[in-house]
């Protein structure tokens, strides 16, 4: 069983192979999209709102698996989480709330990106209204997600940490957000419903 914890990937894992991804690849869509809009292309466009959807659906993995990041990293103990020295559960839950923020958003611009597509699909170009609104989603969601990648990295970073631990007092929102969704086992069915 030792064998198998040590050799073999866990949620932990994943989430630290994924979490780059979300913030890279809006990367890599915001540049297509202003480069689609710039030489007036549908093919880039189609493509810019297929890379949003696509990390829109890959985030989903990414923020589902941060809890198991915290809790192999502070495993819980009698008296709260036993974190490694310098790393903060104060720290841990301004990520979490800032990666809520972000996950929302990204989540919102890959839906309003897969309608965009559906658009192209049936009538070969998209409405007015999706190009502004995926422009003006993927500027902020992109935004979030730089600001929670960063404070992500000053968890274990040292060398980067600016978030001071009187500013790390956070409400914990998405910590509470996820303990209701625990404790009561209907809303995660009415969630996906």
């Amino acid at each position: 069983a030792a064998w198998q914890a040590n050799n073999f990937m866990n949620l932990a894992h994943i989430h630290l192979l994924l979490n780059h991804f979300p913030t890279i690849g809006f990367a890599i869509g915001l540049c297509l999209y202003v480069a689609a809009l710039a030489g007036k292309s549908d093919e880039l466009k189609r493509a810019s709102f297929v890379v949003f959807f696509l990390i829109a659906v890959v985030a989903i993995p990414t923020y589902v698996s941060g809890n198991a990041a915290e809790e192999t990293l502070c495993p819980p103990g009698e008296t709260g989480p036993s974190c490694p020295p310098g790393v903060s559960v104060a720290r841990i839950r301004v990520h979490e709330d800032a990666a809520l923020l972000a996950f929302s958003f990204m989540e919102l611009t890959g839906f309003i990106a897969w309608i965009g597509l559906w658009q192209l699909r049936r009538t070969s170009r998209l409405a007015p209204w999706s190009l502004a609104s995926v422009m003006v989603l993927s500027i902020l969601t992109f935004g979030l997600m730089a600001r929670a990648a960063n404070i992500g990295g000053e968890i274990r970073h040292t060398e980067i940490q600016a978030v001071q631990e009187e500013d790390a007092a956070a409400s914990g929102v998405a910590k509470s957000f996820g303990l209701f969704v625990t404790d009561n086992a209907w809303v995660w069915p009415a969630s996906e419903a």
